[in-house]
Formats: C-alpha cells, structure tokens, sequence
C-alpha cells in the first residue's frame, strides 16, 4: 500500500467550530441591537434556509453571480426572518450585516487537538491542504485562528468552484498537490462529504466522529478522537 504523501482537511467541525453553536452567535449579536431570539428557533432556520439557499445558489452564489456577502447576507435575513424578526424592521439589515461582519472576525474556536494534529502533519513533512465547504474569507478565518501557517494549500469551495463531495474538488486538490489519489488522506466530519466524496477519486478517507454513537454503519476508518488519524499515515 503507498504511503501517504498528501493529507487534506475538512475545517468546520473538523478543525474549527462555531462557539455555541450559531444559534448562539447569531441571538447575541441581533441582542446588540435590542433584538432578542431563541437560539434554538434560529439553529432550525438557519438548517432550513441553509439548504434551500445551498440549492438555488450553489457554492455561495459563486456561480450565480453573486458575491459570498450577498449570499451570506440573503440568507441571514432569511434565518431571522424564520426566527421571529419582522420582515419590515429595519434593524434586519443592520443585524445581518453585523452578524456576517462578526463571522469574518470572530465566533470560532479551535476544535481540541487541532492544532497539535497540524504541528504533527508538518514534522512528518507531509503535504497538507485544507478542502472544505468555506467560502472566499477562509484563509483570513484560517490566519485569525492561528492555524494558517500550517497548510501547504487551502481549497475551499468557493476558490474550487465545485462543493464537496463533488469530485472535482478533489481532483483539484490532488493536482495543486502533484499527488496521486493513492498516496492521499483527506479527513472531515461528514459522512457525504468528506469519507464518501474522497473515495470516489480514489484517495483514503477517515471520518472524524467525536459522538460515536452518530456513526453510520458502514464506515470502516472512524476516529472519535482528531490526534487517531495519524494512526492512518
């Protein structure tokens, strides 16, 4: 079996999460405002909203002629709008401007572990790559949190064009890497995206599960714990 060459990383939830869950952040910026909003009415708005607008704009507008802000900023007003705000109040628009505002400069945290991973991939002078679902604000998100510096590339969809698990994404990250499929490990916390897309060009994929019991049946390489994958090179 090749040994592994190229490791390529998921990031949301992956290696960075959403502090509190974004029902959280969005209710405590829309409360700056004098708004106030259940976190948990929000979290369902925003599930519901996200995949509509994922559906009629694909890869945050990138394709559609929209900018990533105006994606973004489209689908927060409808997440508020879902959770209880008025259409017509005209704080909607300054809330949602705030709130995407806040995501570009805040309200992440490192998943544990993380950072420690990356420091390790580096020292076994592997090459590493970040291929995620973002849009065009994750090498600044990446450069915020600290991490950054630990990868070779970062290829989110919006720079991609394509969207997990949509092989072509892939492709172009074993191209950027001059890696064959065979001697690469890309690791994420999604069943679709990140352990079945990846096989589909022929490279390795292990899924980073922290709840185990969330775990499909018919995964083979599992880790509950984000250091485990190194066991995989």
């Amino acid at each position: 079996m090749p040994s592994v060459k190229l490791v390529t990383l998921d990031v949301t939830n992956t290696l960075i999460r959403v502090v509190g869950g974004v029902g959280h952040q969005y209710s405590s910026v829309a409360k700056v405002h004098g708004v106030e909003l259940d976190p948990d009415v929000i979290n369902q708005a925003f599930r519901k909203n996200w995949k509509e607008q994922e559906k009629k704009f694909p890869v945050f507008g990138r394709n559609s002629g929209l900018t990533s802000r105006q994606w973004w900023d489209s689908l927060v007003q409808k997440t508020l709008t879902h959770s209880g705000m008025d259409s017509t109040d005209n704080k909607i628009c300054i809330v949602s401007q705030h709130i995407c505002t806040h995501f570009e400069t805040g309200g992440w945290t490192l998943i544990p572990s993380s950072v420690s991973v990356l420091e390790e991939l580096k020292k076994r002078n592997l090459t590493v790559g970040a291929v995620t679902n973002f849009d065009d604000t994750l090498e600044n998100v990446l450069r915020r949190m600290s991490i950054l510096q630990y990868f070779d590339f970062v290829l989110p969809a919006w720079t991609a064009g394509h969207a997990k698990p949509d092989p072509e994404i892939y492709l172009q990250a074993l191209k950027i890497a001059n890696t064959s499929a065979s001697e690469s490990l890309h690791v994420g916390d999604d069943y679709q995206n990140d352990y079945i897309g990846p096989r589909k060009v022929g490279m390795k994929s292990v899924l980073f599960c922290p709840n185990i019991a969330n775990v499909p049946i018919d995964v083979e390489h599992i880790v509950t714990d984000l250091p485990d994958i190194l066991n995989y090179l």
